[in-house]
């Protein structure tokens, strides 16, 4: 990192170099991989390192050699923004399923997507062969991850004397390489959950054997680990809940936003300033689908007709949803002319397009456990200051974190077609303070729609979402730990 950089991202405090604490950080998203997951480490790393924290760095090494994972998001671009003090640790992830598959009975290897992190695993289709496929992957597909980053974690603890170790998940493998590192060396160790474990939505698991098996592997995590941090405060609600022996010893750091990265941005439009662009950054899967927003679109285009060839909306991000591609699933809502579908693109790019756009799109996960997740995108949206149509589920932080930030916003039930079209169609006709859908369709229940009248709002509340506060709190998170061993 250059010593602009580093005026840039800014910290009150820095440590003299005899004053330098290291930390162990085990995280399978880390530059250049390119997840959502990958900046909210990245941060903690160059913030840390403002506050004297210097990392090493435990991740998954990318090779076509060696059967590490090929298919993730990469953007080389990331590696720049690692600091200079941190020791990054690669090592392969081997692919049990891939190992085994000689062994298996034919008709094995079907491919099966895990939604919620994106990634492809090899699974057999019937009895004892899906039973085993299953086993091998749990508590996830990069189990294999553990045995070489145990030792390669090992090494490095000899070699740079850390205070504490950190793990993040997804994956969960992440925290059994901590668990085992914390074991054999005695260092305290804090385990951060950017998702649920057992109670995460997205992770099915239909043999009861493998799921009592995942849930001991979550218990012995929770047990082992010195602390617990958790991205929202629900979801350390429910992990306190679930376990009450986790009381006091877990606690929650939001996601934020680097205010650093963001002043050389300059916004990136294609098209001219008589269009009215709306962007959506990251993935839809799941309750985050894109359906209802082609349909709201289309009902916008079709109650407003002056809007015609007026509106265009960016997709940045992975081009399908459920093996259909976006382009023929706008297609058939007739939005082929209106909905761009840009693909991944760098993170810097990424900030461009947003910051050249009149509105950005936000859908927040939908039904049972959603109001566990915010994505991490929406911190981001908040440092550009660029009005959100936000889709979100009745008691999803989502709407809370807007209102915090005094944000220019309209959150509307992920269902509620009605209520997104006319969010649409009166941004798009340049009205700030967009009509109530209670005034526009009586019958309608607002009892879960929550609307930011524009006029009021200030964008004050953006300054505390920045994450070099987060890191500070991991800071006094380790300050804790380590006083107390």
């Amino acid at each position: 990192m250059s010593a602009n950089d580093t005026d840039k991202v800014g910290s009150p405090n820095a440590a003299s170099a005899a004053d330098r604490r290291r930390w162990l950080c085990i995280a399978y998203a880390f530059p250049p991989i390119n997840r959502s997951g990958t900046h909210r480490t990245l941060g903690f790393v160059r913030h840390l390192d403002r506050l004297g924290w210097d990392a090493s760095v435990l991740t998954v090494r990318q090779s076509r050699l060696d059967g590490s994972p090929r298919d993730e998001p990469l953007d080389e671009s990331l590696m720049g923004e690692v600091p200079d003090s941190t020791n990054v640790v690669r090592t392969p992830w081997v692919d049990r399923i891939a190992r085994v598959k000689g062994w298996l009975p034919r008709g094995s290897g079907n491919v099966e997507t895990s939604k919620s992190q994106k990634v492809k695993t090899d699974v057999s289709t019937r009895g004892m062969r899906d039973w085993f496929s299953r086993l091998l992957i749990t508590p996830d597909s990069r189990v294999g991850w553990i045995g070489p980053a145990v030792r390669a974690g090992m090494r490095e603890i000899e070699r740079s004397r850390p205070e504490v170790l950190y793990s993040t998940s997804p994956y969960m493998s992440a925290h059994l390489i901590a668990k085992a590192l914390s074991r054999r060396t005695g260092l305290p160790w804090v385990a951060d959950f950017r998702d649920p474990w057992t109670f995460n939505p997205f992770r099915k698991i239909p043999y009861s054997t493998i799921r009592r098996w995942d849930a001991w592997l979550e218990r012995s995590v929770l047990r082992s680990a010195g602390q617990i941090v958790c991205c929202t405060s629900r979801m350390t609600q429910e992990f306190v809940r679930r376990f009450p022996f986790l009381q006091g010893k877990c606690s929650t750091i939001m996601n934020g936003f680097d205010a650093g990265l963001l002043e050389g941005i300059k916004p990136l439009r294609d098209a001219g300033r008589d269009r009215f662009v709306m962007t959506h950054c990251g993935q839809f899967y799941g309750g985050r689908n894109p359906a209802v927003w082609f349909a709201a679109l289309r009902r916008a285009l079709q109650d407003a007709p002056s809007l015609a060839g007026k509106v265009v909306v960016q997709l940045i991000g992975p081009t399908m949803f459920e093996g259909k591609s976006l382009e023929e699933l706008a297609a058939s809502y007739g939005l082929a002319d209106v909905v761009r579908v840009l693909g991944p693109k760098s993170h810097a790019e990424s900030l461009a397009y947003m910051a050249g756009s009149d509105a950005l799109m936000l859908a927040a996960s939908d039904g049972p456990g959603g109001e566990l997740q915010v994505p991490n995108k929406l911190f981001e949206y908040l440092a550009i200051k660029r009005p959100i149509i936000a889709t979100c589920a009745h008691g999803n932080p989502t709407a809370d974190i807007l209102a915090d930030a005094e944000a220019q916003a309209i959150v509307c039930e992920p269902g509620d077609e009605r209520a997104l079209a006319d969010a649409i169609a009166g941004l798009a006709r340049g009205v700030e303070n967009v009509e109530t859908p209670k005034r526009q369709n009586p019958g309608l229940d607002v009892s879960a729609f929550r609307r930011f009248d524009f006029s009021g709002t200030s964008w004050s509340g953006v300054h505390r979402f920045d994450r070099s506060h987060r890191a500070a709190e991991l800071a006094n998170v380790f300050e804790e730990l380590v006083k107390s061993r």
